[in-house]
């Protein structure tokens, strides 16, 4: 110790000693000096803190932010860019027109996005946006004017080093890629100052049949996802709203920036299909958008959106049902070309009937998100799904409930007999579930996936969750290595799920999945998941095809209640003819064999069945690379067939170029990330970044640190012999 600091403590030691404790009211005076103290080290301990706080929080917004940050006007309409200087600039809009035209099964679905430029400057706008997680993309067209280029598929790499030189070049040019199997970025390069360019997208998909009603899910908006991992790079140049990561190296290509919702809405949609049912229809609807129906006989329809054009901001459904009586069995379309038949087949087993018989003893465990994405309308829908299938558990069966978010919570430790007094916690537990904080997926299935089976009872877990999270490869790897003998049901939740992991997680867990999209629907769609929990209607299901076919998937799912099959195949033209001219479909239903024929001689030609025997192939390829496949063999057979088949895949993209020379040398080009909608009913959400920095947690701790030490200082301060 120095001699001034001797000095400092000798002087301070002094003082305090001739202090007159025994005198009158000392010890008041000294007792509200001490508390003065206190709180004005915790006033500064806060103070610290917060200021601590916002520079951490200022700090992740800077690196995790894009250069421009979209807001609307409202008189306008026009969507504005703020640098970080704060200057505005008008930035690129999209209008999205859409049509369908739906026969039978099979819809064809063409998506016209306008890019306007509404500015003075040259700009290239980078529009990431959801498709169906079915999609087929095969066609691409760039319209300038009266001018249209058609879009060639090319490798990924040299598709966007053909579009970038082209950019660079000063041409106009239109880049189609794909970063999930339902979420894809168009970029367009060099428009024009007051001009537009027009980009079509075509693809093929296949509708959804289940408890007699076909489907048809067209998403229009992406919930924010959550990127979990520490950050794998510097901010540069990124366009996306979070930083790519160890665990999601694509973080920025699925973050597109949102509109705040105080600034009204963007992307305006129209939507027109075209229906050719095929049979007479019981009811014909969409539950989130009003529809204007026009029939134009022999069961076929016209069919717009009621209110014109929509914002982009939840997802649209068509729904419709066949008359009782004409419900399709077994359907099988084809179409051929190239000397090749491409196939798909439909075949609706029997309709699984109550017996009456009470359902045998079952151990299931509910998993709830209760993540920030989850806040609002989906919190609501999910605690009230959630409640109605803990009130149908009966004596004999176990159950869990865990909820996740940034953390993990179980109600109980492991499964426990379900009884009055654990359905009491249980219902008190949901009761109290709130949505904040982040989308740790991982830990919570570990946990509801762990331990070993204890009796010969049926495992179950239902996953209740938007699905929004970016490391959706890695959730599915875990289910498929820790599944054992359970089967994983899913249960999509909000006004934009990700509908490619809901699905595809229950296929990896050998169960199947329900969307929920409107509180009113909750007790309907989870009436139906509960007859599939109680009902696997079909297994061991195989499909005989001629000889040398090449069907996809190779082993088919079992089905339950209300569920067809549906396979592709591709064989030899002649080869239906020679193997006697029949499908035949088996299976175990109800404990016995159960099977059919399906005749050739009544297949439908349908255009577009190749591409979805193609589309059908990849994503069995991409399965496979999940878990555990060498990866350059898989990447090499999606390349064969994506290129063959003019398929837009995680390895192939669709680029056009206009090479009439269009922005001058020297003239500089601005790159805007165009702003999409938070989906409607969400409030966890504003135009912030997304990261997967604990921030608050850190904040957290940093605050209870200096709260420490200031209690620590001040009982350093009251200690016999010190002075205040």
């Amino acid at each position: 110790m120095t001699s001034a600091a001797k000095a400092a403590t000798t002087s301070a030691i002094g003082t305090a000693q001739t202090t007159p404790r025994g005198s009158p009211g000392a010890g008041a005076r000294i007792l509200r000096h001490e508390w003065r103290m206190l709180v004005r080290l915790l006033l500064e301990g806060f103070a610290a803190g917060l200021a601590a706080s916002l520079v951490l929080a200022l700090a992740v917004f800077v690196v995790t932010s894009p250069a421009l940050a979209a807001t609307p006007t409202h008189p306008s309409g026009t969507l504005y860019l703020t640098a970080a200087g704060g200057e505005r600039s008008e930035s690129p809009l999209v209008f999205t027109d859409v049509d369908m035209k739906i026969t039978a099964m099979i819809a064809r679905v063409t998506v016209t996005q306008r890019f306007v430029n509404p500015s003075d400057e040259w700009r290239e706008g980078v529009y990431v946006f959801p498709l169906s997680e079915k999609a087929a993309v095969d066609h691409l067209r760039m319209r300038i004017g009266e001018r249209e280029i058609e879009g060639v598929i090319r490798e990924r790499g040299e598709a966007a080093h053909t579009y970038a030189a082209a950019k660079q070049a000063g041409f106009k040019a239109t880049l189609v890629e794909q970063e999930r199997a339902n979420v894809f970025t168009t970029s367009v390069a060099n428009i024009a100052p007051r001009d537009e360019i027009a980009i079509t997208i075509e693809y093929q998909e296949t509708l959804r049949y289940d408890d007699g009603t076909f489907r048809l899910r067209f998403p229009l908006a992406i919930t924010p996802r959550y990127i979990p991992g520490a950050p794998a790079v510097a901010a540069q140049n990124l366009l996306g709203r979070a930083l790519p990561t160890v665990a999601v190296p694509d973080a920025d290509r699925i973050t597109p920036p949102v509109v705040p919702r105080r600034d009204g809405y963007v992307l305006p949609v129209r939507l027109r299909i075209d229906l050719d049912a095929g049979f007479p229809l019981e009811a014909l609807s969409s539950a989130y958008h009003p529809l204007r129906i026009e029939s134009l006989g022999n069961h076929r329809y016209r069919l717009e959106l009621a209110d014109g054009p929509v914002p982009a901001a939840r997802d649209f459904e068509l729904a419709y049902r066949p008359a009782t009586g004409t419900e399709p069995r077994a359907t099988l379309f084809t179409e051929t070309k190239g000397g090749k038949t491409y196939a798909l087949l439909v075949a609706l087993p029997p309709v699984a009937t109550d017996t009456g018989a009470a359902r045998p003893p079952r151990e299931i465990t509910y998993v709830i998100d209760t993540s920030g994405s989850m806040e609002g309308v989906s919190m609501t829908q999910a605690r009230a799904a959630l409640q109605m299938a803990l009130d149908r558990l009966q004596p004999g069966d176990r159950f869990n409930v865990i909820e996740f978010n940034s953390g993990t919570r179980s109600l109980f430790a492991a499964p426990l007999p379900y009884d009055v007094e654990t359905a009491r916690r249980a219902q008190d537990f949901v009761a109290g579930l709130r949505a904040h904080g982040g989308t740790e997926m991982l830990p919570a299935l570990e946990i509801a996936l762990a331990g070993e089976r204890t009796a010969s009872i049926l495992r179950q877990v239902v996953f209740l969750t938007d699905g929004a999270v970016g490391n959706e490869d890695a959730i599915l790897k875990l289910v498929d290595e820790r599944l054992g003998d359970r089967r994983l049901f899913t249960v999509g939740i909000g006004p934009a799920p990700n509908m490619f992991f809901m699905t595809k997680a229950a296929q990896f867990g050998r169960g199947t999945y329900t969307a929920i999209g409107d509180v009113r629907e909750v007790e309907t769609r989870m009436t139906a998941l509960f007859r599939k929990l109680d009902h696997p209607a079909l297994t061991d299901i195989d499909v005989a095809w001629p000889a040398g076919a090449d069907a996809w998937p190779r082993l088919v799912p079992d089905l339950y209640a209300g569920e067809p099959v549906v396979v592709t195949a591709q064989f030899n033209a002649d080869a239906l003819a020679t193997s006697g001219g029949n499908v035949a479909v088996s299976g175990r239903h109800a404990g016995s064999a159960w099977g059919m024929l399906v005749p050739s001689t009544g297949a439908a030609p349908a255009a577009g069945v190749g591409v979805l025997w193609a589309r059908a192939k990849i994503a069995a390829l991409m399965d496979a690379a999940r878990r555990g496949a060498p990866a350059d063999e898989m990447r090499s057979a999606v390349l064969d067939v994506a290129l063959t088949h003019h398929l837009v895949s995680r390895y192939t993209s669709l680029v056009a170029v206009d090479v009439t020379p269009a922005r001058a040398a020297g003239v500089d080009l601005r790159t805007d990330a165009i702003a999409g909608n938070i989906p409607d009913g969400l409030t966890g959400f504003d135009a912030l970044p997304q990261t997967a920095t604990p921030a608050s947690a850190l904040m957290l701790a940093g605050a209870l640190a200096l709260l420490l030490a200031a209690a620590f200082a001040w009982r350093l301060r009251a200690a016999p012999g010190v002075a205040a």
